[in-house]
């Protein structure tokens, strides 16, 4: 996963004390892939090193179909023609059912030769079109018509359904700001444990996250019925994850005897 650090000084000479000690939350500095934290991404004095962390749940809103026509046809031009027909009837369909031209993508074509094999020998016996119709549902309750007015059209094969949210950012910054309260509030609660002092914030590695849309599966009936709209399909919640480690300083204490800590 991608990281971004951010510095945000040096240990002020001033601080330093006559007791030192460095606390690793969560994690031993070394052997521990998840916050893999640089020696020089470290204070010389005493800090505290945090993994906050966070999973923020969404439900989906749209889902997008990659749907795809497979027409077989003496001749290439032929091919190409069945399978233009079947999808100029499907976008007809969405268009009815006031699917934006915008949510359609329909170019993607290709024709191959279609062979035959005999006796260790191929034979051409024609060519083959194939054209993918790709479509942004942002109304979930029209997905089962939408994919059943494919299959009548002609489009004989459903490659995917996946899940989504339309605005993605606003879940993202919801996990990454719970994952810096995650960070803060466990180097808070270790200060006081160690009757310390939090400090500033000495550096910031930051786990870039990634959203990846959630595939949909399609769930038959037990009666085992025919394609149509008596199917369902298991949405489940779509998850953004967010992860930051932090580096802070700990404040310097007076010199006097250190205090012991006490278990909580």
């Amino acid at each position: 996963m991608p990281t971004e650090v951010l510095n945000f000084g040096q240990v002020n000479k001033h601080g330093e004390t006559n007791v030192k000690f460095k606390v690793i939350a969560l994690a031993a500095l070394m052997g521990f892939s998840g916050m893999a934290v640089q020696a020089n991404e470290l204070p010389d004095g005493p800090h505290i090193v945090t993994s906050g962390t966070a999973s923020v749940d969404a439900v989906p809103d749209i889902a997008t179909l990659a749907i795809e026509v497979n027409v077989a046809a003496k001749d290439a031009a032929t091919a190409k023609k069945q399978a233009d027909e079947r999808v100029a009837q499907y976008i007809s369909f969405l268009e009815l059912n006031q699917i934006a031209k915008k949510d359609i993508s329909s170019a993607n074509l290709r024709t191959q030769p279609d062979y035959d094999y005999q006796d260790g020998k191929s034979i051409l016996k024609g060519y083959r079109a194939v054209r993918t119709v790709e479509v942004t549902v942002r109304q979930l309750d029209k997905l089962n018509s939408l994919l059943d007015g494919a299959l009548k059209a002609g489009l004989n094969e459903i490659r995917s359904v996946s899940l989504g949210v339309a605005q993605p950012d606003a879940y993202k910054d919801k996990a990454r700001k719970a994952a810096i309260d995650n960070a803060i509030h466990q180097a808070q609660e270790l200060a006081n444990g160690f009757n310390r002092k939090l400090g500033p914030v000495y550096s910031v590695r930051y786990h870039v996250s990634n959203y990846q849309p959630s595939p949909m599966v399609r769930m038959m009936k037990a009666d085992a019925a025919p394609v149509s709209t008596q199917e369902t399909y298991e949405q489940a919640a779509i998850q953004f994850d967010d992860q930051v480690d932090v580096v802070f300083q700990l404040e310097p204490v007076d010199q006097q005897p250190a205090k012991t800590p006490t278990a909580q």
